[in-house]
């Protein structure tokens, strides 16, 4: 975030504009993730098709712990929860991006729904929607989150569309062993 005990008037400027830059991505995120967008079902369709891996990787975590959809799903939204709080500013300085949303919200979890397990579901995801959004044959997140281009809106869309992708794929509760 911005600070304001620099000492030279260059310095004042710079930090002039980087607590603009700070409000503006907070406002933003706000309000443009007030309701969560729609996410078209062919973009949800068009995501599942990309995968070429075995479809379990929604159901088992890298810890070898079951998940289900709906905890996917929800550590996407508590990320956007997060988000909508602390204003979204994915540079390195500010640690406000997706990825370190995803990694507050399993620290701040008391019912223990989220883990690395479900960050690394979401991970996934992340990926094959990018993809289908932009026809990329690959796609990092973190890269995603950071581009200069990158509006608060595409970043809400891109969480909810995640959490709409976990519920349909993911396994219900009564699937997870």
């Amino acid at each position: 975030m911005f600070e304001l005990n620099r000492r030279t008037p260059q310095d004042l400027e710079l930090t002039g504009h980087e607590f603009v830059r700070d409000i503006e991505a907070f406002v933003a995120g706000t309000i443009a993730a007030s309701t969560p967008p729609t996410t078209p079902t062919s973009l949800i369709e068009r995501a599942w098709e990309l995968n070429d891996s075995y479809s379990d990787w929604l159901f088992w975590g890298a810890s070898g712990m079951p998940m289900t959809g709906e905890q996917i799903a929800a550590h996407a939204e508590a990320a956007a929860d997060y988000l909508r709080t602390a204003g979204w500013n994915p540079s390195f300085k500010a640690g406000r991006g997706i990825g370190d949303a995803l990694a507050y919200v399993v620290n701040t979890d008391a019912e223990h729904r989220f883990s690395t397990d479900t960050r690394l579901a979401l991970r996934s995801i992340f990926e094959l929607l990018i993809r289908a959004l932009t026809g990329a044959p690959f796609a990092d997140y973190g890269i995603w989150d950071q581009h200069p281009a990158r509006k608060v809106q595409e970043v809400f869309g891109l969480l909810a569309a995640a959490a709409t992708f976990a519920r349909t794929y993911g396994p219900a509760p009564a699937q997870a062993a």
